[in-house]
């Protein structure tokens, strides 16, 4: 990538310490013979700069340049090696992509006009280079969802380039949430298809409450020790509200005895502890809930299959312990909304950017939304989240790679990153 002459510069100073500008063999202060200058593409909030590397190389006083022993200091930790652009403009690109939903090409036309050439392949390339060098956070974000006993889980069809013919095919996205008590953590898991296969294998190691809708594919998964299910009020309501057309008596009877679970129980519950709100489902839920299925009941006998009416009634029998069983605990929701509110940034982003180019393209989109859904939820700016991140993984210890993920995340002081950031100045 050319990086034009008219943009700011801003000159960061890279030298090494005190104690190694003395030559240890003469004790003689060492000389400057040199200085390394490197220019990288920066983007800071609203404008783009060039941060100016200057590393002042040193070498004894009676060596030349060519002599061995001369030192400089290192260049900073980069995802990407020798690459042009630095850390806030990588993570401008992914936040405007995962975030904001801007194609490649639309953030191509944006740098175009601010004087700056960055072809869509080259900002792919830095995409899926950065997605290799964060993958290490896959596995740890996936372990951090499951510190909770609550997770609340769903899915979506994601449109993916077929290689060598360029047709598209279905393949999927699961969200997967972390309830409970603590900061909310978000797990984005990519898969060709939409097999039972897939929430067996990423909940393989999971044991508590998991909040989904009647899916075939996760029968299998609640057959498990230690899974339990819970079901979502918002999809049996949802099968009572299409059939309003035919029986509209009858299912606005049971839409507003759903409504008053909400503004009867769990509006009033919003403000209270878990056990203060386990205690008040029990005392006014259960009465409605009752009431509901005694009705269902009734309608049963009173449709016939073919009607929408029978199969929204048929839906909430089947369902009716997991559809219950929210009452049990005050962490619990009576619906699914949390991971269907999760869901919609992908349905936006669909509407922009289409499809993945690949299933590898999947799964780099899948960890970039995770982190950055992440991020607001935890209510973090996803930019200075990825730009200080970016700065830290490629050092950073394996083992504490948990302290990198949003709801732990601290963003380091300037003077601990070894760099003299004037830009902020």
């Amino acid at each position: 990538v050319p990086i034009p002459e008219h943009l700011e510069r801003v000159e960061i100073l890279l030298d090494i310490p005190e104690e190694q500008k003395v030559c240890p063999e003469t004790g003689e202060p060492r000389k400057v013979i040199a200085v390394e200058v490197s220019e990288k593409l920066e983007y800071r909030p609203g404008k783009l700069i060039v941060n100016v590397y200057k590393r002042p190389q040193y070498a004894a006083p009676d060596c030349d340049e060519s002599s061995a022993g001369v030192i400089a200091a290192a260049m900073p930790d980069h995802p990407i090696a020798r690459c042009k652009a630095d850390m806030g403009l990588l993570a401008h690109v992914i936040v405007s992509k995962f975030a904001d939903h801007l194609p490649l090409y639309r953030q191509d036309g944006i740098f175009e006009r601010e004087g700056v050439t960055i072809p869509r392949a080259t900002q792919t390339s830095w995409l899926m280079q950065v997605y290799e060098s964060i993958k290490p956070l896959e596995e740890t974000l996936r372990k951090a969802v499951f510190e909770s006993d609550v997770l609340f889980t769903d899915d979506t069809p994601i449109p993916m380039q077929v290689k060598g013919n360029g047709k598209l095919r279905k393949a999927r996205l699961w969200v997967y949430l972390r309830g409970g008590t603590g900061p909310p953590l978000v797990a984005y898991d990519f898969s060709i298809d939409r097999s039972k296969k897939r929430p067996l294998d990423f909940l393989k190691d999971y044991r508590g409450y998991v909040h989904a809708d009647a899916y075939s594919g996760y029968d299998q998964l609640f057959k498990k020790e230690g899974i339990v299910e819970v079901g979502c009020w918002a999809h049996a309501r949802r099968k009572f509200d299409e059939a309003t057309s035919s029986r509209p008596k009858e299912a606005t009877d049971i839409l507003a005895r759903i409504a008053r679970l909400y503004h009867e129980v769990e509006t009033p519950c919003t403000d209270m502890t878990h056990e203060e709100r386990c205690h008040c489902r029990q005392e006014r839920a259960i009465p409605i809930l009752t009431g509901i299925f005694e009705k269902l009941e009734e309608l049963k006998q009173q449709t016939i299959p073919s009607e929408p009416l029978h199969k929204a009634v048929g839906y909430a029998l089947n369902q009716r312990k997991a559809l219950c069983r929210y009452i049990e605990d005050g962490r619990l929701r009576p619906d699914n909304n949390l991971a269907e509110n999760a869901i919609r940034p992908i349905a936006v982003g669909r509407k922009n950017w289409l499809f993945v180019g690949s299933e590898r393209g999947g799964r780099a989109a899948a960890l970039f939304m995770s982190l950055i859904q992440s991020c607001k939820d935890c209510d973090i700016n996803p930019w200075e989240y990825f730009d200080d991140m970016l700065r830290r993984i490629m050092s950073h210890p394996v083992n504490r790679l948990r302290e990198l993920l949003p709801d732990q995340w601290k963003p380091l002081p300037e003077d601990e990153r070894v760099l003299l950031l004037t830009a902020n100045a």
